[in-house]
C-alpha cells in the first residue's frame, strides 16, 4: 500500500493544517477509532493542501521531520536515549512559530480550498 504523504487540512480536529505521513493510514484510523457521528465530517475535511504554502512553513517542517527521524534512529539503535531529543522539540517549536507567522496566508489558502468548513480557529467541531 502506497503512503501518500504531504500537507493536509484537518489531519486532527483541532489543527488547521499539518504534515501527514500516510493519508490512507490516517483515514483508516478515522474510520475505525473515531466517533461514528464525526467520521463523515472528518473524512470530508481531511484533504491535501493544493496551493502553495509559505516557504518558511515548508522549510520548518522539513527540519522538524529530519530531527524526528534522527531521534527515532537513535532510539532504535539499542534504545540509546542519550541522543538529544530536545533537537526534535526545538524543531517542532520552529514549525509552530512558522505557522503562526504565516497564518494569514495559510487561512486564506484554507478558505479557498476547504469549502463549507466549520473550522473556528480551534476545531472543526465548534460548539453550537
Amino acid at each position: 500500500m502506497q503512503k501518500i504523504a504531504g500537507f493536509y487540512w484537518h489531519v486532527h480536529h483541532d489543527t488547521l493544517m499539518e504534515w501527514c505521513y500516510d493519508y490512507k493510514e490516517r483515514a483508516n484510523f478515522i474510520r475505525s477509532d473515531k466517533h461514528k457521528n464525526e467520521q463523515k465530517l472528518r473524512l470530508r475535511l481531511f484533504q491535501p493542501v493544493h496551493g502553495s504554502l509559505p516557504r518558511e512553513v515548508i522549510k520548518a517542517w522539513r527540519v522538524y521531520d529530519k530531527a524526528c527521524e534522527e531521534v527515532v534512529r537513535a532510539c532504535d539503535k539499542a534504545r540509546k536515549l542519550s541522543y538529544d531529543v530536545r533537537a526534535c522539540d526545538k524543531a517542532r517549536r520552529a514549525c509552530d512559530e512558522a505557522l503562526i507567522n504565516n497564518m494569514p496566508a495559510i487561512e486564506a489558502l484554507h478558505k479557498k480550498e476547504c469549502h463549507n468548513c466549520p473550522w473556528d480557529g480551534h476545531t472543526i467541531f465548534p460548539k453550537a
